[in-house]
This record gives structure tokens, C-alpha cells and sequence, in this order.
């Protein structure tokens, strides 16, 4: 039985990536598990129909059954949702049409059509399930209530008819409404997710990336450099004097200094380039492929455009300067060193007067 379990729990999570629990790994999950339902409910009847002599049943329930486990395997082997989906989804209509023309066993095969419903909006969502299930719809009517029958290979009572599809139309609502459920259920808890993951990782008064997101980018792009071997520069940015400005003009004032020059950083930056908020008046700016003399002319580039910013507040402007200290990152140099270096250039340009640089090579 232990055995038995283990081998269901491996079919079912094939092709499954568990460190992404995203919604292809629901909908494959679904692919796995329909695709066993299906091919096991198939191959039974077909072992049914063939007992009792209905060969042509037999077949196309065996076929059917080796259909479904073609869509696992597609799934399995390619990682492609869609392709294994569309082969299960329409595999099973084409089916349930067959049935509904043909009566099955015993006109029975008609009530096997109650599938179709949720197995389109689970693997397809809501919109495209709500078409295909039309679509499916509008073909089983026409066999139904084609005049005289002249569309089926059986017959069936006009009542039986009339209550099929309605049945069929409540089971095809109550999917849809839990789909629909379902769905803004998820968007909402992806919401949720990213207002954490912002919240974890971005300052909330200068939006920039905090120290945490900031150390995260910095090991991404030193990896990357010792991958590429292209330059890496820090700069510890510090603003002068900043105790003062919140003594002479209080702290809202001080936090709207924080704000403009966050925004004044994040349009002198380039895209692959990152400025965070390292803490209290400090920033931290990570520049990929950049050398320490260019890493340079950018500071400058910082300088001037801080000298020209004057920060409103109460019918005041308020300007400032920074000290930056830079650090370019070698390939014997560990993050950790290169902060510290780049922590004492900060220093060193204090020492020589503030509003300036001083770069150090690690």
C-alpha cells in the first residue's frame, strides 16, 4: 500500500518544479492528475465494453485511454501545460461527443459529459474554459435536437434530453463560479505576496531598495562579475551635515531630503544600475561594468546635480552636499571588504572637507 502511494505521489507530481508553486505548476498538477483519472475511468470501460462484446466502444475507450497518458507524458517530457492540456481537454470532448451519438453502453455514455465542465475551467481558467465549454455546448445540442434524431446513432426521451443539458448548464455555472473564486482568490493572495516582497525590500519613505534588497543585487552582480570579469564599482554616498538640517528645520524636513535626492539618484542612474538606501543619510550605488575612474565621472555627475537641487519645505529651500566614498571590486576582494573600503574612502572625504570623492581601488 506504502508502494502503491509513493508511485501515485510520483505520477502526480511529474514534471513538477516545487520551488516555483506558481499557476502552471497548478495547472500541471491538474494535467497529471486528470490525465490519471481519465486514462484509468477509460481503460475500465473499454475492458467493459469489450466483455460484452461492443469492440467498436472498446476501442475508442482504449484509444482515448492511451490519449491521456500521451498528455502526461507530453507534460512530463516538455514541461509544455498547454500542449498537454489542449490533448487531455479536447480528447475528453471528443469523447463525451462520440458518446452522446453513439448512447455508450446502454444510453449511459450521455451522463458522462458532467466532466467536461470542470475539467475545461481547471486546466483552460475561466474565459477560454467558458468558450470551449460553449463551443461543446452548441455541438451536443445540435446532435440532441437535431430534427427527428438524424445526427445520432441512438435515441434517446425528449425529457432525458432537456434535463441532461440543464444539469449540464448547473454543473457548468457552479464550476464556473468556483473558478471564478478560485482566480480572484489567487490574484488577491499575489497581491498580498508582492505588497510583502515590496514591503521586505524597498525603503517605504525613499521607495529605493533597502540594505537588504541592496545586498542582494550587490552578490547577484559581484557573481557576475567574477563570471565576466568586468569591473564593479560601490559608492557609500553620505549626505553632508544632515544632523543639522534636522536640527535647524526639524525632521519632516529632513525625510524630504531624503525623498528628492532619491528621486534625483534614480534619474542619474543607468537601468542595470542600483541605488538603495543604506541606512539613516546613506546610499548605496552599485555600478556593474564600471571602472573605478568612470565610477568617477559619474560621482561628479552626482556632485553637480546635487549642488543644483534645493529642496522646498515650508517656504524655505534647502540645499545640500554629499561625501561619497568608492570602492572598485576585485576579484580577490570579498563584498564585505569592498563595503568596508568604500566605508573608509566615505571617510576620507570627510576628513579632506566633505563635498567630494575618494576613490579607493581594493
Amino acid at each position: 500500500m506504502k508502494y502503491l502511494k509513493q508511485l501515485l505521489l510520483a505520477y502526480f507530481r511529474a514534471g513538477l518544479d516545487d520551488n516555483n508553486p506558481d499557476e502552471t505548476y497548478r495547472r500541471k498538477y491538474v494535467v497529471n492528475l486528470f490525465s490519471f483519472v481519465g486514462m484509468s475511468i477509460t481503460f475500465l470501460m473499454a475492458t467493459n465494453a469489450a466483455f460484452i462484446g461492443n469492440w467498436l466502444l472498446s476501442s475508442i475507450l482504449y484509444i482515448a485511454s492511451a490519449v491521456y497518458l500521451i498528455g502526461f507524458y507530453m507534460q512530463k517530457k516538455t514541461s509544455n501545460v498547454d500542449l498537454s492540456s489542449n490533448i487531455i481537454l479536447y480528447s475528453l470532448t471528443a469523447l463525451m461527443i462520440y458518446l452522446i451519438y453513439s448512447g455508450g453502453t446502454n444510453n449511459t455514455g450521455p451522463l458522462w459529459i458532467f466532466m467536461v465542465a470542470p475539467v475545461a475551467l481547471f486546466l483552460h481558467g475561466l474565459k477560454r474554459g467558458l468558450v470551449d465549454l460553449s463551443i461543446f455546448l452548441i455541438i451536443i445540442c445540435t446532435l440532441l435536437f437535431f430534427p427527428d434524431g438524424q445526427l445520432l446513432a441512438t435515441s434517446y426521451d425528449p425529457d432525458f434530453k432537456t434535463r441532461l443539458i440543464y444539469s449540464f448548464l448547473t454543473v457548468t455555472f457552479l464550476s464556473s463560479f468556483y473558478e471564478y473564486s478560485r482566480e480572484k482568490s489567487h490574484k488577491s493572495t499575489l497581491e498580498i505576496s508582492k505588497e510583502f516582497e515590496r514591503l521586505a525590500n524597498y525603503d517605504p519613505l525613499t521607495k529605493l531598495s533597502n540594505r537588504r534588497d541592496a545586498l542582494s543585487k550587490l552578490d547577484y552582480e559581484y557573481h557576475r562579475m567574477l563570471r565576466t570579469n568586468q569591473p564593479l564599482t560601490v559608492l557609500l554616498c553620505d549626505i553632508d551635515h544632515f544632523k543639522a538640517i534636522n536640527d535647524t528645520h526639524g525632521h519632516d524636513a529632513g525625510d524630504q531630503v531624503l525623498i528628492k535626492l532619491a528621486e534625483l539618484f534614480k534619474t542619474q542612474i543607468r537601468a542595470q544600475d542600483t541605488v538603495a538606501r543604506w541606512g539613516g543619510e546613506e546610499f548605496l550605488f552599485i555600478l556593474p561594468q564600471t571602472d573605478i575612474a568612470h565610477a568617477d565621472t559619474f560621482s561628479e555627475k552626482i556632485h553637480a546635480a546635487i549642488r543644483k537641487c534645493e529642496v522646498p519645505y515650508q517656504n524655505q529651500s534647502i540645499s545640500c552636499t554629499t561625501s561619497i566614498g568608492m570602492c572598485q571590486i576585485e576579484e580577490n576582494t570579498s563584498i564585505n571588504q569592498a563595503l568596508h573600503r568604500a566605508d573608509e574612502a566615505l571617510y576620507e572625504a570627510k576628513a579632506q572637507g566633505r563635498n567630494q570623492t575618494a576613490p579607493k581601488v581594493a
